[in-house]
């Protein structure tokens, strides 16, 4: 599966991704703006996870620009649960908000549930 995240200030977060994806084989992108996704083939199934903290001024253009580059769902993450912030995020086309904690716990059941889904939206 093909992970694509836009992570620029959580490095330790970045190595606990690095490292599950290492494992269970997985292609993880590090990309800093959007542009760079123009580079990149989207044939297979895959996810953008973006760092809310990081682009919190820019939640709309981003979910915009990714969604026209690609069908992946977009999950945001944060490091605490803010329901202004994800109810702002669903509204510029974030699929799921959750805790990078969540995230890390859950990515082989989230994996799951994309590539069960895959094609079917």
């Amino acid at each position: 599966m093909k992970i694509v995240s836009f992570l620029n200030s959580d490095y330790n977060f970045s190595a606990q991704l690095a490292k599950i994806c290492d494992i269970e084989s997985d292609q993880l992108l590090f990309v800093s703006d959007v542009n760079s996704l123009k580079q990149h083939s989207f044939s297979k199934e895959g996810i953008i996870i973006i760092d809310i903290d990081d682009y919190k001024d820019s939640l709309d253009k981003i979910a915009l620009s990714i969604k026209s580059y690609t069908n992946y769902p977009i999950y945001g993450l944060v490091d605490k649960t803010n329901i202004k912030i994800q109810r702002q995020a669903v509204k510029f086309g974030f699929d799921i908000i959750m805790t990078k904690s969540t995230f890390l716990m859950n990515i082989k059941a989230i994996k799951k549930q994309i590539k069960n889904n895959y094609g079917n939206s």
